[in-house]
């Protein structure tokens, strides 16, 4: 192809044939100012008298050969520049790619520039610190361990629940600007015109939102992180974290100064600005307070280090990023105020789901809940698990183990049952005591006291079911075939393993494996475990709805801090999952809309 704006009689008539050469230079760097890549040739127009010049990127300057002649005879004896490219051509991947991350960045420089994007975080930061002002009344002071205790735990409960929501509104707001308000104003038409696919204009405004979101969940964490660090005043006489405050201060109102220079100098967005210079600052001060305690000491970080909280924050961020993809599909066919009452109610919707849609989910009728267990040697499973168990105990409490030992604590107090079966059990599989105590061995008893009263009259010989949901979910004893109420329940009662009823006691009872073989439990039945007779019956309509419904109550771990229950690193890995699930399904759902969507 004759690059455009050098047609061959204006060359020829202008520039000498012996000025070819600079003729070249000069169209490499026109070729280089204009951003064209790719240089097409038509190869009919090469033939001979060909004279090569050495120039990266324009490969050959031809005079035309006999069949350029014979088809232009005008063209005769005027040199013409045919330009072929070195360049190779562009994949397809590069195709799609190169679009989706210049409408990202597009999209991110747009979100952070919006005034909203700094003011919630003003918001946010003003938000916790009236939290540590307005929830010391909780009368929740206790001394178990854990990243927090007392009034702190409703310090944390306060403070998540203000990232979620202006987290959910911000979302909403960046959203509408970067889709909807293009849309409505046929600025979208400039891009959709180009040779550029509906879904990479989606993918990349989901990715530039997303990072902007990325920043300012960062931002908010933070300022959470800092709240809980200053902790609550829970009397008139403690006095406030003036180290925190003032490093808070000077991370706020530096990135706002900042933010104001380089918009008067250089005339840089100031929101933009002020947001990328918070972020790092922000964490700086945090980091800082880690090691400096209220009276301007130096401390070691490790005390005030809370990971469960980052961990139940990290699941947080994933929720919205979830509540973000929703926001972008909403936008491409409703305003900002639809958008974000949609949102809220999606967020409401998914608080609820398992209320409102979970529970219909499994049928299974609750007997009664086990408040005791007895095995007849008189061991629990602490017993097995002696030296870790109070390692644990005394590291929860930041003690040695000897000073642990001679303060008298309870080791239960701090390790919960369900924790020692994480712990090694290798040496104990085949420990005859240990598989009596975990009720394995065929014939294995236990004795179990009710809560309550039974539901139902309980019979020998009703199989025994139980687990940790009291709706039945995830039931611990396997599905097995009923007994026959007419044999006596012992170990060889049958060839079929089964967990049966053995002896009842107004509310204390036993239950037996019965078989030549045990049925193979992961655990024994433990305190809190609800009882069943019958094994669950799942329905799939719910489970379908329950599914697609974006549960927020998943990504929400509050529980499990103010418990202080462990939260596992595979269960934050199935949250993950779930989260892009969810932001994939609502994706692909912003395409389907915006494909039908009338821009012009």
């Amino acid at each position: 192809m004759i690059l455009p704006g050098f047609h061959p009689k204006s060359i020829s008539s202008l520039i000498p044939r012996p000025d070819l050469a600079e003729v070249a230079v000069q169209l490499r760097t026109r070729v280089a100012r204009s951003g064209f890549l790719h240089i097409c040739t038509m190869t009919n127009f090469v033939r001979t008298d060909t004279e090569l010049i050495d120039n990266p990127g324009v490969s050959d300057i031809q005079r035309p050969g006999p069949d350029l002649e014979s088809r232009n005879p005008s063209a005769h004896d005027a040199p013409t520049l045919i330009v072929k490219s070195r360049f190779n051509e562009p994949s397809i991947t590069s195709l799609m790619i190169t679009p989706i991350l210049t409408i990202a960045r597009n999209a991110f420089m747009e979100s952070i520039r919006q005034p909203v994007f700094f003011i919630m975080l003003l918001l946010a930061a003003f938000i916790q610190l009236l939290n540590t002002w307005i929830v010391g009344f909780s009368m929740g002071a206790n001394n178990v361990p854990g990243e927090v205790t007392g009034d702190n735990k409703l310090l944390l409960d306060v403070s998540m629940g203000g990232v979620f929501l202006l987290g959910i509104m911000l979302a909403a707001f960046i959203s509408t600007a970067a889709i909807s308000r293009e849309i409505e104003n046929k600025t979208v038409l400039t891009v959709v015109s180009k040779p550029v696919g509906r879904p990479s204009v989606i993918l990349g405004k989901f990715l530039g939102i997303s990072i902007a979101m990325a920043i300012a969940i960062g931002i908010m964490i933070a300022f959470l992180l800092l709240s809980i660090r200053h902790g609550i005043l829970t009397t008139a006489a403690d006095d406030p974290h003036y180290p925190l405050i003032l490093l808070t201060f000077i991370a706020i109102f530096g990135s706002i100064a900042l933010g104001a220079i380089a918009n008067f100098m250089y005339g840089w967005s100031f929101g933009q600005t002020a947001s990328l210079v918070l972020l790092p600052l922000i964490w700086v001060a945090y980091v800082a307070t880690l090691f400096i305690d209220e009276d301007w000491t130096m401390m070691s970080p490790v005390e005030n280090i809370k990971p469960q909280i980052m961990l139940a924050c990290t699941c947080l961020a994933m929720a919205l990023f979830v509540m973000t993809a929703l926001a972008t599909a909403i936008s491409t066919r409703l305003g900002q105020v639809l958008t974000i009452t949609i949102c809220t109610g999606v967020f409401v919707i998914g608080l609820l789901s398992n209320y409102w849609f979970g529970r219909g989910i499994y049928e299974n009728q609750r007997i009664g809940q086990v408040a005791m267990t007895e095995s007849p040697l008189q061991l629990d499973l602490y017993d097995f698990y002696r030296t870790p168990v109070y390692e644990l105990a005394a590291k929860r409490n930041n003690m040695s183990v000897e000073e642990f030992d001679e303060s008298g604590f309870d080791p239960r107090r701090y390790v919960q049952t369900r924790e020692l079966f994480k712990m090694d059990r290798a040496d104990l599989e085949t420990d005859d005591a240990w598989n009596q105590v975990m009720l394995r061995n065929p014939g294995a008893m236990l004795r179990i006291t009710l809560l309550g009263p039974p539901t139902v009259d309980l019979k020998i010989g009703d199989s025994f079911y139980y687990g940790s949901s009291p709706s039945g979910i995830g039931i611990i004893t396997p599905e097995f075939e009923p007994f026959d109420h007419e044999i006596t329940p012992e170990k060889n009662a049958r060839q079929e393993p089964a967990l049966v009823i053995a002896d009842i006691d107004d509310m204390r009872i036993v239950v037996q494996q019965v078989g030549r073989e045990g049925l193979p439990l992961s655990r024994p039945p433990l305190p809190g475990d609800s009882i069943f007779l019958t094994p669950t019956i799942v329905h799939g309509a719910p489970l379908v709805i329950w599914t697609l419904v974006p549960n927020m109550q998943a990504f929400w771990l509050l529980d499990a801090v103010t418990q202080n229950q462990p939260i596992p690193g595979s269960h934050v890995v199935m949250i993950f999952f779930y989260g892009l699930c969810q932001i994939v399904v609502f994706l692909s759902l912003a395409v389907l809309l915006f494909q039908a969507r009338d821009v012009g």
